[in-house]
């Protein structure tokens, strides 16, 4: 999950470059200032090189489709203009991107070392939602910490953060799949 991790922590250092510099001065700063202006969700796909390093690995490529499934889910976080994020914004943007990025991981690790499921479609869509639930669940409840001073926060401290959600995340579904076997 390290390239997970980093990109977690590139999302915290772009929303803390925002709320410390503003958002013009962050996409300068990035090389981006050609998407000052633009609408959120086009401020956010011009991020993605920012965040997810482009290669060829597939916890890359997990990462990558992780960012991306979160911008796609930008609507339900109400936000309208990104020089007024709240930290609530910040935050559940944050945990949905560790959400989606630990399910993929899992999927991937599904796929490699075999699941069977039932062939009913329905018990396949039902295993699905729980699933997802469970995940997002588990990221909301291993993450203790408060984004209100993110602005202040060091490298070192993003890294703890992410690093420490991350864990816990993935303590909370071993648990679960030792209960399993």
């Amino acid at each position: 999950m390290g390239p997970s991790r980093a990109a977690a922590s590139n999302v915290l250092g772009v929303f803390r470059g925002f709320q410390r510099d503003g958002v013009q001065e962050t996409l300068r700063q990035l090389n981006l200032e050609s998407l000052s202006g633009q609408g959120v969700q086009d401020v956010f796909i011009g991020l993605t090189e920012v965040v997810c390093r482009d290669g060829g690995l597939v916890d890359e490529a997990i990462a990558r489709d992780a960012w991306l499934e979160t911008i796609a889910a930008l609507d339900q976080f109400g936000i309208d203009n990104l020089g007024t994020l709240s930290t609530e914004q910040v935050q559940e943007i944050f945990l949905s991107f560790v959400a989606h990025t630990v399910e993929a991981r899992l999927y991937q690790e599904i796929g490699v070392n075999g699941f069977s499921l039932a062939e009913d479609l329905g018990d396949i869509q039902g295993f699905d939602e729980q699933f997802r639930g469970y995940i997002e669940r588990s990221v909301r409840d291993s993450f203790g910490g408060d984004l209100t001073q993110l602005s202040n926060m060091s490298d070192q401290g993003v890294r703890e953060v992410v690093d420490r959600t991350y864990l816990d995340a993935w303590n909370l579904l071993q648990v679960l799949g030792d209960r399993e076997t």
